[in-house]
């Protein structure tokens, strides 16, 4: 990364058109007129640098080269670009434009739209107060151009690889613990049975199958019932005779005559 640093109308931007593809030029001014269409318009300057910020990293990250146009004057926004060289371990470079105050005013008065003598006077002065903390702030390198040098100066760009630190080969992530299956029991009903909280499962046995009731025989006539035995019922070894006795005869009386009395016992 090329830090230009310099007050306005100093020659920064000639300096990179001279010198650097159109590609390589990152210019606060550019971002400032694709963010609100003026260049000049110092109310959008945090949207400005924003830009600026953004396409100094995609770029750094692809390793390729970048020239970053602006004043440079105050110390925050130049540690914000060595922080952002210092994250993607990048060389930096500033480069300092030692131009006397009245060539630059000079200048501006010939510029379409100017900027002003009192602010190219303020600018002047902050930058020589910088000059010598600037040497201290950890640039990798400090290059300090009088005018007379701008026009005789050669940058040659000589691109390197630059040591990044290793990467990691991406981890997989570990694979889901899965449970591990149960045994699925026969087919057929089963019994519930009640189970207590934290205890362990038992597998239920399954039920033996009911075999439902024999179907009845077919309705017919009924079969003769024979009558139980009665009291006098015969054995095996009793003849027909007696098996039905016959009832015992009356006692014979000799007939009465007339007159006469019945016969006694005594008689």
């Amino acid at each position: 990364m090329v830090v230009l640093c310099g007050p306005a109308a100093c020659g920064k931007s000639t300096f990179a058109e001279r010198h650097f593809r159109p590609t390589q030029i990152i210019s606060s001014d550019w971002a400032r007129a694709r963010v609100c269409d003026d260049d000049r318009d110092q109310r959008f300057n945090a949207q400005a640098f924003a830009l600026v910020s953004f396409l100094l990293e995609q770029r750094l990250t692809l390793n390729r080269l970048c020239v970053v146009d602006s004043t440079a004057l105050t110390a925050p926004a130049r540690q914000g670009l060595l922080d952002l060289a210092k994250k993607l371990q990048v060389p930096i470079v500033a480069m300092l434009f030692d131009v006397p105050l009245e060539t630059c005013v000079e200048r501006d008065q010939k510029r379409e739209r100017s900027v002003g003598r009192a602010v190219i006077e303020r600018q002047y002065q902050i930058f020589e107060d910088a000059k010598a903390a600037i040497r201290q702030e950890g640039f990798d390198q400090v290059l300090e151009f009088q005018d007379g040098d701008l026009g005789r100066v050669q940058i040659e760009v000589i691109f390197r690889p630059v040591a990044r630190a290793p990467q990691r080969p991406p981890q997989r992530a570990p694979a889901p613990m899965r449970r591990p299956e149960r045994p699925v029991p026969p087919s057929g009903p089963r019994m519930a049975r009640p189970t207590v909280a934290g205890a362990p499962v038992r597998a239920t046995p399954a039920a033996r199958p009911v075999q439902a009731p024999a179907a009845p025989p077919p309705a017919g006539p009924p079969a003769p019932v024979s009558p139980p035995p009665s009291a006098g019922a015969t054995t095996p070894n009793a003849s027909p005779a007696d098996a039905n006795p016959s009832p015992p005869s009356p006692p014979t009386t000799p007939p009465v005559r007339p007159g006469e009395a019945p016969p006694t016992d005594e008689s």
